[in-house]
């Protein structure tokens, strides 16, 4: 059986502290995470969703209403693109010129977005999620509750999360879910928003060019994956199998060719 695995985090588990501390993300990716990777690999072996990726096995679930390998499937997603969504405090670097453009004519201004976006995290009833996303071109801020996700959703591309499940914070925050959310913009990883935000262009020469087709990253063999070990110049074809995309963390299988 091919299973599902734990993506390892991007970084040491000290690396987010103080805003996020070591012990949180023991419980956090050590015991939540792990345990919807654990649990779905039970749920689905012997059955229709064995040997897909994580990625289809959300899509398919959803279409079939099955909800518990919905839930375990899209909440194991959600989290390796939370975990991707920051860096160590100054490591993330500051929003592109193309992302702030955008994010001016949508909102106003970057403070106005965060706003926003913070503001659709405190008041997310109960547990979820609060999305910075490409919705049908434009630029939009949604919440969803629980294991809801927006991977696979047609017209829409995920830029930036916040997970406001209460694991996320209660260890080190308590209760005080905004003053966690505030802290999080310390560690939001621009590089990878913008990279997110990339759109597909013309394959260059014989060295073609692949879209994760979950995230819309593109993989460059020009410039490789570094961050990953993959250095410039290798082909798609010859990264190894169990590299995942750098942007959402889903597997060479949910990548197309450029067109």
């Amino acid at each position: 059986m091919k299973e599902i695995t734990l993506a390892p985090l991007p970084y040491a588990d000290d690396a987010l502290a103080p805003t996020v501390s070591e012990k949180t993300i023991s419980f956090h990716y050590g015991k939540h995470h792990a345990g919807y990777v654990k649990t779905l690999n039970g749920l689905i072996a012997g059955t229709k969703y064995e040997g897909l990726s994580l990625g289809e096995i959300v899509a398919a679930s959803r279409h079939a209403g099955d909800t518990a390998i919905f839930n375990n499937a899209a909440q194991i997603w959600n989290h390796d693109f939370y975990w991707r969504s920051l860096a160590p405090a100054g490591k993330g670097g500051e929003p592109s010129a193309e992302l702030l453009a955008s994010i001016s004519t949508s909102f106003g201004s970057l403070d106005a977005c965060k706003t926003a976006l913070a503001d659709a995290a405190v008041k997310r009833f109960g547990s979820g999620w609060a999305w910075l996303l490409i919705k049908d071109g434009k630029l939009v801020i949604e919440s969803t509750s629980n294991a809801e996700t927006p991977c696979g959703k047609p017209g829409v591309k995920p830029l930036l999360v916040i997970d406001v499940w209460e694991h996320a914070y209660y260890i080190d925050y308590r209760n005080r879910r905004a003053e966690f959310v505030d802290k999080c913009w310390n560690l939001i990883d621009w590089h990878k928003v913008a990279k997110r935000m990339e759109k597909p262009r013309v394959a260059l020469k014989d060295m073609a060019r692949y879209v994760c087709i979950t995230c819309g990253w593109v993989y460059d063999p020009q410039e490789g994956d570094p961050e990953s070990g993959i250095p410039a110049g290798t082909p798609f074809e010859d990264i190894p199998d169990e590299w995942l995309c750098p942007a959402c963390g889903v597997g060479k299988e949910m990548f197309e060719k450029e067109r």
